[in-house]
C-alpha cells in the first residue's frame, strides 16, 4: 500500500455508541455522515454499562477522562447466592494485567462524550455530519446508496452498519451475499427466553442493609446474586457516585404477550412489585432493594445466530465501534476498500464468535449439542483474550505485514 490516504465518503447508519465512536475515529481522514433513525436523546435508556480496559484505553487516548463520565472503577467482583451469602470475592486486576481499568458509567454520559468527539471543531479532521429521524427503506450495497422513506438518497464509498440488533444494513449485506432472503429471516434476533428488569437504587439502600453493604465501602465493583434456578440472577454495580445499577434476569414468560402486542423489546415503567414477585425466592434484603429502586423497565433479551458474513460490496457491519479503526489509515484509493474489509472480517469474526459463545455459555443459553461439546468456562482465560486486546489497528498492521 502507498503511504498516502484517500479521503472517503463514509455513511454510518446508526447514531448510537458504535456509530458515534466510529465517526469520531474516521472523521480525521474521511468525510463522515451519520444517519440516525430517531432524534438523539442522551438521557434515553440511561442505564449504567461497563467499559472494558481495551475500550477504556481508547477513550482515554481520545481525551475522555473518567471525571467526564463520573465513572467508577471496578476493583472487585463478588459472587453471592440468592440467600445473600457471599460465596467468593475476586480482586479485579485489570490495571496490572491490561494496563487500564474497567469502569462503570451511565450510557448517556458516554454517548454525549462520543457525540462531542465526532462533531466538535477542535478535533483533527472534518466534523461528522449527523442527520436525525432518517427512516431507511433501501440499502444498495453494490452502489453504496441509501434511500430513505422521504425519497432522499445518500451515496458513499463505504457504508458502515452500526444500527443495532434491528439493522437495516445487515439485511442488505446478507441478502446480497446469499442471493436469498431466507438467510436474512434466519438471522433476525430471536427471544432467548429471558428478560431483565433494569432500574437503579440509591447507595443508601445498600449502605443501610447489613447483607448488601459490602459493596458500598472502600471496595467498588459488581455483585452477582445467583438463584437456584440458573436463569435467575441479579447483577448490582455502580451507575454513578450516588446510585447502583440493577440488572435482574429471569424467565420472560409473564411478559411474552406484552412484548408481542407492543412489537417492542422494552416494556417501560412496570410496577416494582412485579420485580419483587419474580424474586420471592431471594433474600428479603434483595427484595427490599428491588422495592426501593426506580420504576423498572423490562428488557427482552434476544439472541442472534452467527452471521455468515459481515460485508458485501461497499457495506460492512460493526458491533464494537472501535473495529472501524481498521479502515482509518493507509487507503490510497476506493479500490482498496474491498481488501480492507476482507482483512477486517478475517480479524473480527473469530473474535466476535468467541465472545458470543462465551456470553451464551455464561447465560445458560447454549443448545444441548453445544453444551456437550463446550469446555468448562474459564473466566481468567476469557478475560485475557477479551481485555488484553489492544486495537483492530494493531491486528490490521500484523495482517498486512504477514502478507
Amino acid at each position: 500500500m502507498t503511504s498516502s490516504s484517500a479521503r472517503l465518503q463514509i455513511l454510518i447508519v446508526g447514531g448510537g455508541l458504535a456509530g458515534l465512536a466510529a465517526a469520531s475515529f474516521l472523521r480525521e481522514q474521511h468525510d463522515v455522515t451519520v444517519l440516525e433513525r430517531s432524534k438523539l436523546d442522551f438521557s434515553r435508556n440511561d442505564y449504567a454499562i461497563s467499559v472494558a480496559p481495551n475500550t477504556h484505553r481508547l477513550l482515554l487516548e481520545q481525551g475522555i477522562e473518567d471525571s467526564h463520565l463520573k465513572a467508577t472503577v471496578l476493583t472487585y467482583v463478588w459472587g453471592c447466592g440468592g440467600d445473600g451469602k457471599l460465596v467468593r470475592e475476586t480482586l479485579a486486576e485489570s490495571l496490572a494485567r491490561f494496563g487500564t481499568t474497567t469502569i462503570f458509567t451511565r450510557r448517556s454520559r458516554l454517548h454525549a462524550e462520543l457525540h462531542g468527539l465526532a462533531t466538535k471543531d477542535h478535533r483533527p479532521g472534518k466534523p461528522a455530519r449527523i442527520i436525525e429521524n432518517v427512516k431507511i427503506t433501501a440499502v444498495d450495497v453494490d452502489q453504496g446508496v441509501i434511500t430513505t422513506e422521504g425519497g432522499d438518497t445518500y451515496s458513499g464509498d463505504l457504508i458502515i452498519g452500526a444500527d443495532g440488533i434491528n439493522s437495516a444494513v445487515r439485511g442488505a449485506v446478507l441478502s446480497t451475499r446469499s442471493g436469498s432472503v431466507d438467510i436474512v429471516n434466519g438471522t433476525a434476533a430471536v427471544p432467548s427466553g429471558l428478560a431483565a428488569y433494569l432500574c437503579t437504587v440509591p447507595n443508601a439502600v445498600l449502605t443501610d442493609d447489613p447483607v448488601l453493604a459490602f459493596q458500598t465501602g472502600e471496595k467498588s465493583g459488581m455483585a452477582a446474586f445467583h438463584g437456584s434456578d440458573p436463569r435467575k440472577r441479579i447483577l448490582v454495580f455502580p451507575a454513578d457516585p450516588e446510585n447502583f445499577q440493577i440488572v435482574a434476569y429471569h424467565p420472560e414468560d409473564r411478559w411474552v404477550e406484552k412484548f408481542t402486542q407492543s412489537g417492542r423489546s422494552i416494556i417501560d415503567s412496570v410496577p416494582a412489585e412485579r420485580a419483587v414477585e419474580d424474586f420471592l425466592d431471594f433474600h428479603p434484603s434483595i427484595q427490599k432493594m428491588l422495592a426501593n429502586a426506580t420504576t423498572p423497565d423490562v428488557w427482552r433479551i434476544r439472541d442472534l445466530d452467527r452471521l455468515p458474513a459481515w460485508r458485501s460490496g461497499k457495506a460492512v457491519l460493526i458491533g464494537d465501534a472501535a473495529h472501524a479503526i481498521s479502515v482509518k489509515d493507509n487507503l490510497a484509493s476506493t479500490a482498496e476498500i474491498p481488501v480492507a474489509l476482507e482483512h477486517f472480517e478475517t480479524i473480527r469474526i473469530p473474535r466476535a464468535h468467541m465472545v458470543q459463545f462465551a456470553s451464551r455459555q455464561v447465560g445458560g443459553l447454549l443448545s444441548e449439542e453445544e453444551r456437550k461439546k463446550a469446555e468448562p468456562f474459564d473466566s481468567g482465560a476469557f478475560m485475557t483474550k477479551v481485555y488484553g486486546y489492544t486495537s483492530a489497528k494493531d491486528a490490521w498492521e500484523a495482517a498486512v505485514t504477514a502478507e
